[in-house]
């Protein structure tokens, strides 16, 4: 005989049945919350979130307005999808600069309008005409495509970036079509204008070193103005234009495209001169490259790398700032010839040349190396092995040639003067330097006072001459 099975009440306790009661509600707001961020058109979705403002703030007490607002904003982090995507976009990557910061910066700047109420202005005594610059946490709207975008400017001790936001479901379009347009407009503006900057290396914080640039100044030297012999000046040109055009060459052998070259010469024969008119001639960055101010192979490696495409790396006087001992550069002061290398690690002479024709050597395309010195005979032959440098440029005395342009940029003088037969016969004898002739030349506007001027300069200089190779004599004679 079977007992009929009674029915046992389930006991829920009701802090469980509340719990499911709450979860289900929250998964109804989060699902009404989704399809209001996503079915909803934007501009009716900022109509009715104004009235509720609006509405809130009226009927509610500021405290409760706080209140409930902090605990809204800590309810939507834990539960709700946050329907806004940020990029950041940092003004460096690792050692190098960021191409799409610098894209940013300047296509924030055609969106500036009369409605923009706080900018900072600069000028510097270098430029032309003031610039405004960002200042922090500025925003910016943009629209593209349909797409509501804002832009917001931040700036530390360390570092400058902006942020994107956006609507998620505009991710794609962001990354794939509206970034790639900023870029586009980037470049198109710099094949435009073809600013030429410097570039010095700066240490910030006493820790780390980055580049810095200023507009490279509207009067610097150009090949037409540059007091060289016109043959060599001819053959640098052509030298410079066959590199530039010589992408598919240099792919071909399996070379980096990169050239070097060594300007050696007395002070004041315009070696500096020469590099700002090869900027010019090829619109290419200039990176002032001190060794001084680095400590080791690591940083030298961080900062070069960090240079672009179609630049040129200067290092002056590579026979001066730095001592050469057993492949070692090591920093030198006034008070002392000898560095104790337990105090920092030392530059190698192979860390930069690991750079110049090493594996590093094809980090960047279209670069073009530049050593100066005063004295080549004091450089490590490393430093002079065929294909490491390869075109060596003797910057002369002034020839004739070269007080030709300068007759030409300081007085005006396009024809031969009958003044012109002595000078070119005593420049073959004085050594006079390109910056001498032309300080001579500014001594006066009129063309025959000047010129008179110079040939009285030369003939004392001739003399001067003489006479310290008569003195040399002497003792040379009495030394032995």
């Amino acid at each position: 005989m079977h007992l009929p099975l009674k029915k046992v009440p389930i006991y829920t306790p009701k802090w469980l049945a509340a719990c499911a009661s709450m979860f289900a509600s929250l998964m109804l707001i989060q699902s009404m919350t989704n399809n209001f961020y996503t079915l909803i058109p934007q501009p009716l979705q900022r109509f009715v979130i104004s009235i509720v403002i609006g509405f809130f703030k009226r009927s509610v007490p500021l405290f409760i307005q706080r209140l409930l607002l902090s605990a809204y904003h800590e309810f939507s982090k834990r539960f709700f999808h946050d329907p806004v995507m940020t990029l950041l976009v940092e003004e460096y990557h690792g050692f190098c600069d960021n191409e799409i910061y610098h894209a940013v910066e300047h296509y924030l700047h055609s969106k500036i309008s009369p409605n923009t109420r706080l900018l900072k202005i600069a000028q510097t005594w270098r430029d032309t005409s003031s610039s405004y610059q960002f200042v922090d946490r500025q925003e910016f709207e943009d629209v593209y495509e349909g797409i509501e975008l804002k832009w917001k400017f931040s700036s530390t001790s360390n570092q400058q970036s902006f942020q994107l936001m956006f609507d998620v479901r505009h991710k794609e379009a962001v990354g794939c079509s509206y970034i790639p347009y900023v870029l586009k407009r980037f470049k198109a503006m710099k094949e435009e204008t073809k600013i030429v900057r410097l570039c010095t290396l700066a240490r910030k914080n006493g820790h780390n070193i980055k580049w810095q640039s200023i507009t490279f100044g509207n009067y610097s030297a150009t090949f037409a103005t540059l007091a060289l012999d016109p043959k060599l000046k001819a053959s640098i040109l052509e030298d410079l234009d066959r590199f530039v055009k010589g992408k598919q060459f240099y792919q071909g052998v399996g070379r980096a495209w990169k050239r070097g070259y060594l300007l050696y010469g007395p002070p004041g024969t315009g070696k500096s001169s020469l590099i700002a008119a090869i900027a010019n001639h090829l619109k290419f960055n200039i990176y002032d490259l001190q060794l001084s101010h680095l400590k080791s192979d690591v940083e030298l490696r961080s900062v070069l790398v960090a240079t672009t495409n179609q630049s040129i790396l200067v290092i002056e006087d590579i026979d001066c700032g730095l001592k050469l001992q057993d492949r070692t550069l090591v920093k030198t002061t006034s008070s002392s010839k000898e560095k104790d290398h337990a105090d920092e690690p030392a530059i190698t002479l192979s860390g930069l040349l690991n750079f110049i024709d090493g594996l590093w050597s094809g980090s960047a395309e279209q670069r073009i190396i530049i050593f100066t010195t005063n004295h080549k005979d004091k450089l490590d032959p490393a430093l002079l092995r065929p294909g490491r440098m390869d075109m060596h440029i003797h910057m002369s005395y002034c020839t004739f040639g070269g007080f030709e342009t300068l007759a030409r940029n300081y007085l005006g003088i396009k024809e031969h003067q009958p003044l012109f037969d002595e000078i070119e016969s005593l420049l073959q004898n004085a050594e006079v330097t390109p910056a001498q002739v032309a300080q001579e030349l500014m001594k006066s506007e009129d063309a025959e006072v000047a010129l008179q001027g110079l040939i009285t300069m030369l003939r004392e200089k001739i003399e001067h001459q003489r006479v310290g190779d008569q003195i040399k004599m002497r003792e040379d004679e009495d030394s032995d």
